[in-house]
């Protein structure tokens, strides 16, 4: 599959001590409905509750897991461009955004891209924080012939596409327990 080109996964991004306390965390942080579009909210579409990291967050802790996890992310992301031979006229150097996502059971999003003309993205990904789950495969649509690529999660692992229409792709439902990933974009 052409597609699978382009989608790029790297594993021990995180290791397995800074997942274990990302999910400790993120069992005590206050949710909200993640939206779609211009701030609409429709879970028909995407039904999973979302926290916004941001480096003027309030609790030290919170600031600084925006700050790692931008460091970790953007290293990655630079590296994808290194491997599409594209670091040599451009570099990314910081998310314009890092959410934590909380898909539970029946939660999902459905088909998508992430370039969005409110939003400036370029890059987007996905780290998978857990694998003890059913359901909630992350599947990428080919565009050409309707055939879907799944990605396998495990704990640490980031993915990196392009933002753009020739990568929808998708959170099927979760049938059993409770998907944490952190989702950014560049």
């Amino acid at each position: 599959m052409l597609l699978k080109r382009y989608i790029t996964e790297f594993n021990n991004v995180l290791n397995i001590e800074n997942v274990s306390v990302l999910i400790r965390l993120a069992n005590t942080l206050s949710y909200e409905k993640a939206k779609i579009g211009l701030g609409v909210e429709n879970t028909k579409i995407r039904n999973v509750s979302m926290f916004k990291f941001s480096p003027k967050e309030k609790s030290l802790t919170n600031c600084h897991w925006c700050y790692y996890l931008n460091y970790r992310i953007i290293h990655f992301m630079n590296e994808y461009l290194r491997k599409e031979n594209f670091l040599d006229y451009t570099r990314i150097e910081n998310c314009n955004q890092i959410d934590l996502l909380k898909y539970e059971k029946d939660n999902h999003y459905n088909y998508h891209i992430d370039a969005m003309s409110i939003s400036d993205r370029t890059l987007s990904s996905i780290l998978f924080l857990n694998n003890d789950y059913e359901g909630g495969e992350l599947t990428f649509k080919n565009t050409y012939n309707e055939e879907e690529l799944s990605i396998k999660p495990y704990p640490g692992k980031l993915v990196v596409w392009p933002s753009n229409m020739m990568f929808p792709h998708a959170v099927k439902p979760v049938k059993k327990g409770t998907r944490y990933t952190i989702v950014a974009w560049a």
